[in-house]
């Protein structure tokens, strides 16, 4: 049994199967505020990052490095890129975390603003 594929229907195929995975954030607001705190910021609410058909079927895979700040609020303010293995996924990246939602970090029982390091992963499915 012999079957073929035509390129075409093989790169659409790779596209359908494509992954965003959002990495654990890393926060860093050990960095900026003296002292322990009673908390770490956690994300509540997470959109996921457009990885267009565009970008899935000409291959684009990489790993966007963002920081920001997480207001006393829960907001993200302030997101810029670190690191980027493919120039193409960074806005897509940046879009997507501004309209992430956390609960900020807490100290002493009162809410502060902390700074985050967030990876996002973009990958094509096996």
């Amino acid at each position: 049994m012999n079957i073929k594929i035509s390129p075409r229907s093989f790169n659409a195929f790779v596209a359908a199967f494509a992954a965003i995975v959002i990495l654990p954030s890393i926060p860093l607001y050990a960095l900026d505020t003296p002292g322990a705190t009673d908390s770490a910021p956690r994300a509540i609410a997470q959109a996921n990052p457009d990885y267009s058909y565009m970008l899935r079927h000409d291959g684009v895979e990489g790993r966007v490095v963002l920081s920001f700040t997480v207001t006393a609020s829960g907001d993200v303010a302030d997101p810029a890129v670190v690191s980027s293995t493919q120039k193409r996924l960074e806005k897509p990246a940046l879009e997507a975390i501004r309209k992430w939602k956390f609960t900020p970090a807490v100290k002493s029982g009162v809410p502060i603003s902390s700074k985050v390091i967030q990876p996002v992963a973009f990958t094509i499915g096996n």
